[in-house]
C-alpha cells in the first residue's frame, strides 16, 4: 500500500488535492481512501489530507502516520509542524517552495515552485493542483493522464478555461520539477 499525507492551510486546497490523488489512482485500476483532517479550523489554520492508494481493498483506518509521501503546500507549515513526522528513509518529502529549505529527514527532498507556475499558467495562487504535477514525476503512484481525468472530474463545475489552465499547471509542474 502507498500512502500520502499532505500539509496544507485551510483554503489551499489539501482535501480537494487528496481526493483528485485518489481520482487519478482509481482511473489506473488501484482502490483508492482519501480523507481530510479539519475540525473548527479557520482559513489559513493548519490542516492535512491523507490517501491510500493500493492494489488490494484498503482495510486500515485512520490517520496516516508513515507516509511514503509528504506533500506541503505551503512551506511556512516547516516552522510550525513537523511535516517529516513518521516519513520513512526511502521516503519523499514534497514542498512547495521557490527554493530549498533545510528539513531535519533522511527522506529525499523535492522543492518545486508551484505557487510561481500556478500564477504562470492558472493566473492564481492555485497550487494544490499544481503540485500534483511534481507528484507524478517523481513517483509512479499516478499518471498525468489520470490527473488530467481527475481534474475533469473535480472541477466538472469550474469554468473550462480554468479546468484546463489547471491541467497545463500540473504539466508543467512535472515538467520542471527536478
Amino acid at each position: 500500500m502507498y500512502k500520502i499525507r499532505i500539509h496544507g492551510r485551510g483554503g489551499q486546497g489539501a482535501k480537494k488535492a487528496a481526493k483528485m490523488i485518489g481520482q487519478a489512482a482509481f482511473k489506473m485500476g488501484k482502490q483508492v481512501q482519501d480523507f481530510a483532517l479539519y475540525g473548527a479550523e479557520r482559513r489559513g489554520a493548519p490542516v492535512m489530507s491523507f490517501v491510500r492508494i493500493g492494489d488490494t481493498p484498503i482495510l486500515e483506518r485512520g490517520y496516516v502516520d508513515d507516509p511514503d509521501v509528504v506533500l506541503v503546500l505551503d512551506k511556512t507549515l516547516l516552522d510550525l509542524v513537523n511535516v517529516a513526522d513518521g516519513l520513512a528513509e526511502n521516503g519523499l518529502l514534497l514542498v512547495n517552495s521557490e527554493h530549498e529549505l533545510a528539513v531535519d529527514t533522511p527522506a529525499t527532498v523535492k522543492h518545486v515552485d508551484a505557487t510561481s507556475i500556478a500564477l504562470d499558467t492558472i493566473g492564481k495562487p492555485i497550487f494544490n493542483t499544481t503540485m500534483l504535477g511534481a507528484l507524478a514525476k517523481f513517483t509512479n503512484i499516478i499518471s498525468i493522464d489520470a490527473l488530467d481525468w481527475a481534474i475533469e472530474e473535480e472541477l466538472f463545475n469550474y469554468p473550462k478555461k480554468m479546468i484546463e489552465a489547471n491541467k497545463t499547471a500540473v504539466k508543467k509542474c512535472y515538467e520542471v520539477a527536478k
